[in-house]
């Protein structure tokens, strides 16, 4: 049995190790326990590794949570405030294209956060829920834009989200700034 537990390890692309629930304890899905978080939820201890299994899990977390946050507010945020994406505006369907790859980009970029923060014992426990919700958000107001819809309610809700996600971060010793993405990303 401590064979199979040992593993080989120093791959970037293995799956990360989780700790077995202690005897009687109750199993959950990632994302349910009622541990603080923004939105009250962490991945179970279950769900999360002993140890880091990721080289550098935290400082690329950092990275890619900085280029979603920084891509949303320069391609959708901002242009929304400036109403980029109101009827009769100038540009106000290149703003939404643009928009709508950002969304799409910033997506990944969440997504790639999650895998990190799934490889760092102290960040999966902390943002896992917190990362689910704000990409589902990101999601559903990328689905919105490519459709051609801009929802002010929408994108206000996903700044909040951020906000809260960054705050978040920031208590779990992973603050991340906004970092503006590289123009071929999204189209220029």
């Amino acid at each position: 049995m401590l064979l199979a537990l040992s593993g080989c390890g120093g791959g970037t692309k293995s799956r990360p190790a989780v700790q077995a629930p202690a005897n009687g304890a109750p199993t959950g899905a990632p994302g349910v326990s009622g541990a603080p978080g923004a939105y009250g939820q962490t991945a179970t201890p279950a769900a999360c590794p002993a140890k880091a299994t990721r080289k550098f899990a935290k400082t690329r977390f950092i990275t890619n949570a900085g280029l979603a946050a920084g891509t949303f507010k320069r391609y959708i945020y901002t242009p929304y405030k400036n109403g980029a994406f109101k009827g009769g505006a100038p540009k106000r369907k290149r703003a939404i294209v643009k928009a709508a790859a950002a969304a799409v980009f910033a997506f990944d970029q969440l997504r790639r956060a999650k895998t990190n923060a799934q490889s760092d014992p102290t960040l999966c426990k902390v943002l896992i829920g917190p990362i689910d919700k704000l990409s589902a958000s990101m999601k559903d107001l990328a689905g919105k834009l490519k459709g051609g819809q801009a929802d002010p309610a929408e994108i206000g809700s996903v700044a909040g989200g951020i906000e809260g996600f960054r705050k978040d971060a920031g208590g779990a010793g992973a603050g991340f700034q906004d970092k503006a993405p590289p123009a071929s990303a999204v189209g220029g």
